[in-house]
């Protein structure tokens, strides 16, 4: 299966809140305004081996979209074993804003899924973007996973993340990599007070907050499962999930 998606959020000239310009999507894209976020729910069974999906994100000057998805993605494997890919390209107008905060990705044992994640800022716009992914279903290991995340402003480059995952990629299971961690959040802010580098280790979570310029962090954070992985990211970076 081949499926696009277009998510265009405007300022509303007369208020100045955000409106839901344009929602087009094929399946299993449905797009819904819920409240002041879009959310995207699933209404078909994707992404399995072989399907390649787009979403295009578009925030216009002035507005401030808050965009995420109602539940966890599947990724499962198709009967070929071809691989399958979810991409996301995000355009964030002159002082725009946009949340992008999905629910998580799994992983499923034999699956081999790329998620692509690219936002084009303007010099005076910012971001909040939140991707998390869980390896494996409950004791089952994972498939085969590779995260690229790319922010870009005034066309620099402000953070370039490309890391796979899998019981076949080498290194992943190390120390350098998530070790026997499952469940894996990355985010990363701009327009924030960076500040010092902040972490917090402990048995079952790793979790560091990162400065890549006095406006930008980057915040990685592993961990057994996702409830112990939010907390920690709450106690040491809770700009990640906190509401604006």
């Amino acid at each position: 299966m081949i499926a696009h998606g277009t998510i265009v959020v405007a300022a509303d000239a007369d208020t100045g809140r955000a409106h839901l310009q344009r929602a087009e999507g094929d399946p299993p894209f449905s797009i819904r305004r819920c409240g002041e976020r879009v959310l995207i729910a699933a209404s078909a069974a994707a992404p399995v081996g072989g399907d390649e999906l787009s979403l295009d994100i578009g925030v216009l000057d002035g507005a401030v979209a808050d965009i995420g998805t109602v539940a966890s993605t599947i990724v499962l494997p198709g009967p070929t074993g071809a691989s399958s890919s979810m991409t996301t390209r995000c355009e964030v107008g002159a002082d725009a804003h946009l949340d992008w905060i999905g629910e998580p990705t799994v992983s499923v044992v034999g699956s081999d899924h790329e998620v692509v994640t690219s936002v084009d800022l303007a010099a005076s716009s910012t971001c909040r973007i939140v991707e998390e992914v869980s390896l494996g279903r409950t004791g089952e290991p994972s498939g085969r996973l590779r995260l690229v995340l790319r922010v870009v402003r005034d066309a620099a480059t402000v953070v370039h993340h490309d890391e796979s995952f899998g019981p076949d990629v080498p290194g992943a299971g190390s120390v350098v990599s998530v070790g026997t961690a499952r469940h894996v959040l990355s985010a990363v802010l701009v327009g924030v007070d960076a500040g010092p580098s902040r972490s917090s280790i402990s048995d079952d979570c790793r979790v560091a907050w990162l400065p890549v310029s006095p406006d930008v962090a980057v915040v990685l954070a592993v961990g057994t499962d996702r409830p112990s992985v939010r907390a920690a990211v709450e106690r040491v970076a809770p700009e990640v999930i906190a509401p604006r």
